[in-house]
């Protein structure tokens, strides 16, 4: 014969799995786009899935044109349109878990890590830092990045 208890526990169980529904973990993120896209090459923007945000490959561009003064300058760019992609997110360069550097040529490595190195906040995210040969368009330096979005 089954205990009293045990079959109060089962019908409970049950009563609850019935009665509950699902919910995400995360509520929905919107689709970021920021950067105004104004050229075939000059993308920039994110997508938000899950608490995390994947940025485009994003270029050292200002108002859809290409930054001059070398890979210095093009770093900085770059950094500060992916702060506003982050922003414009809910997420900032402090939740970057994840970044891919493409550059032009490895011979500017050492100038875009300095540059890299001094706006990035500590601990910095894990990097791939690679030398595609030739970028699509008229620019050193190309990066995305992964980011969480922080809990509010």
């Amino acid at each position: 014969m089954v205990s009293f208890t045990s079959l109060v526990t089962t019908v409970l169980i049950v009563a609850g799995v019935a009665v509950s529904k699902p919910t995400p973990k995360f509520a929905e993120q919107p689709v970021v786009t920021y950067l105004g896209n104004q050229g075939p090459i000059l993308s920039g923007g994110a997508y938000t899935t899950k608490g995390i945000v994947f940025t485009s490959g994003t270029v050292p561009s200002v108002n859809g044109s290409i930054i001059s003064g070398g890979i210095e300058a093009q770093t900085a760019q770059v950094i500060k349109n992916i702060a506003v992609i982050l922003e414009e997110a809910g997420t900032s360069w402090d939740y970057v878990m994840k970044t891919t550097v493409y550059l032009a040529s490895m011979d500017d490595y050492a100038a875009m890590n300095g540059v890299y190195g001094s706006l990035l906040p500590s601990p910095k995210p894990g990097r791939t830092a690679v030398e595609v040969g030739k970028l699509p368009g008229n620019f050193l330096i190309e990066i995305e990045a992964i980011a969480a979005i922080p809990d509010r």
